[in-house]
């Protein structure tokens, strides 16, 4: 596009600002939207971002689309910006997570679920490890170990059970407020 035509085009924009604010207002619900929009849709044409295209038939038509395009631009920018009150809850929630007692109690539940994996017998323990957190599948578990895959699931199940039993059987014992086994 040349610069004949962008100039001509902030000039209609000049020209037809008052038109152009009140048609963005209406459709925006917003007359100083509608003001900062027609602002960048005049710095875009200063600048020359617009795309290129050899003939426009309506100027004024491209005009409007042109805005259109920048306000649209501009929402979903304000979308994806956080609020104060998002950000407000983010920092709240990391005091939260950076909390002594809580970190304790976190400490005390891990060594308490460590606890209760180490009394599995060795190949249901081996199973729990390589399935939960190694993240392996069966077959590959079955191959390890010399055993079926059904064993393999079999295991699997009666350590799931055993440390569903441990986790509630230390709540029953003064557990911390029904989330997992705690020290006592």
């Amino acid at each position: 596009m040349s610069d004949t035509l962008f100039s001509a085009l902030r000039r209609l924009l000049v020209d037809d600002y008052a038109s152009l604010k009140e048609r963005l207002g209406r459709r925006f619900g917003s007359f100083d939207f509608a003001s900062e929009v027609l602002h960048e849709a005049w710095l875009k044409l200063q600048r020359g971002d617009s795309a290129s295209v050899a003939v426009v038939q309506n100027p004024k038509a491209y005009l409007y689309k042109v805005v259109l395009n920048v306000a649209t631009d501009r929402q979903r920018a304000e979308r994806s910006r956080l609020a104060a009150t998002d950000v407000e809850a983010i920092h709240m929630r990391a005091q939260d997570d950076l909390d002594p007692a809580r970190i304790a109690d976190a400490r005390l539940q891990l060594q308490a679920l460590a606890d209760a994996i180490n009394t599995l017998p060795p190949r249901r323990r081996e199973v729990f490890v390589a399935a939960r957190l190694e993240g392996l599948p069966y077959k590959m578990i079955a191959a390890r170990l010399g055993v079926t895959v059904r064993v393999v699931d079999r295991e699997l199940a009666l350590a799931l059970d055993h440390l569903d039993k441990a986790w509630k059987n230390d709540d029953d014992e003064g557990g911390t407020d029904g989330r997992g086994p705690s020290q006592t």
